[in-house]
């Protein structure tokens, strides 16, 4: 046989066919979920409910008008407006009405100290007649932005890093009267005007939270964020909440509203970074999971959710919802923090 003939019977031998190699299939194992003994989840979700509520910028304001009543001459700092870039690099465009504090300072015989910035402005607005259909309205919004520290001789009284704002409208008119408050805060708060001894959350939060309620001729409320406490405040467990719910009360509810449970949903977390997510009603046919729900019970006005641990349904929990549109709003006097307030005979 030529070499060229052995080349030629070589090149038409077909190829092997290959054996595929087995492959051992993984056998999906059950997540380990928490021991929940002894855990009250209607009344730790109550409570997350509260906390959210009180999570908002009335806090920072009232606590940050309550330090600025200890100012003495000279420190803090106090500007019109915004300070020099060197002082504080606020940058918050031309148009800024406010009041500045700004230092790195103490007063020994006032035992009052201060370091960092704090900006704040407000204004409110009047309208209407009182006594009439109409009525006499009050709007009001304010901002606090502030990178600071304030103190006394028993430690920080007020801390705040971030930005809040909120705002107020009144009417009160001859059959019919109005409210509406909401607040934005991003950022971290403690010190003791804040959260005094005995307050449920004793070092402060950390937040990114919109809350907005409605009362007197509508009732409702909106909760949208998330807030961080430190310490496993909520049940003695649970140090954070997230949040997406909206509440229709009786006043002013249409006849398809319910008023028995929000819509949306609420979590909490453990210290071990474990989330338990209790859902009503959906506020809308993609709300949550991105598909419409697909078990009816979700879809029922019964007072009632759904608990999930871990992504695993564990049954319903029907918190008590008593009481939850008792929160009012500020008042007129205490909105707006005017320089004349201020006990420090006179401004930069």
């Amino acid at each position: 046989m030529t070499p060229a003939l052995l080349f030629a019977l070589l090149s038409c031998t077909p190829e092997p066919t290959p054996v595929p190699t087995p492959v051992r299939a993984e056998i999906p194992t059950p997540l380990d979920l928490p021991d929940t003994t002894g855990v009250d989840f209607e009344a730790a979700f109550r409570q997350g409910i509260d906390l959210a509520m009180t999570v908002n910028a009335r806090t920072l304001f009232d606590s940050h008008r309550m330090a600025t009543q200890a100012f003495v001459p000279g420190c803090p700092d106090v500007y019109i407006g915004l300070p020099p870039e060197d002082v504080a690099d606020l940058r918050l465009g031309m148009d800024a009405p406010g009041v500045t504090w700004a230092d790195h300072c103490a007063q020994d015989e006032a035992s009052v100290f201060y370091s960092g910035y704090g900006y704040w402005e407000g204004d409110v607005r009047v309208s209407g007649v009182a006594g009439t259909p109409e009525g006499l309205t009050i709007d009001g919004d304010r901002m606090l932005v502030a990178d600071g520290v304030m103190g006394d001789a028993d430690g920080v009284v007020f801390e705040f890093d971030g930005e809040a704002s909120d705002a107020m409208q009144n009417t009160v008119a001859t059959d019919y009267s109005s409210f509406r408050y909401s607040s934005l805060v991003d950022g971290t708060s403690t010190g003791s005007h804040p959260f005094p001894a005995g307050s449920p959350t004793p070092e402060g939060w950390r937040a990114d939270l919109y809350v907005e309620v409605t009362g007197g001729d509508v009732e409702s409320i909106e909760l949208r964020g998330n807030a961080y406490f430190f310490t496993g405040t909520l049940a003695q467990r649970f140090d954070s909440i997230a949040v997406d719910l909206s509440f229709t009360g009786e006043l002013g509810a249409g006849p398809d509203d319910c008023t028995l449970e929000p819509l949306g949903w609420i979590g909490l977390r453990d210290p071990d970074a474990v989330w338990y997510d209790l859902v009503f009603l959906p506020r809308s046919e993609n709300d949550i999971t991105g598909q419409p729900y697909p078990n009816d019970p979700l879809q029922q006005c019964d007072g009632c959710g759904t608990l999930y641990i871990r992504g695993v349904e564990q049954g319903t929990v029907c918190p008590d919802f008593t009481g939850v549109f008792d929160l009012t709003p500020p008042t007129v006097d205490e909105f707006v923090l005017s320089v004349r307030e201020l006990p420090i005979g006179g401004a930069p």
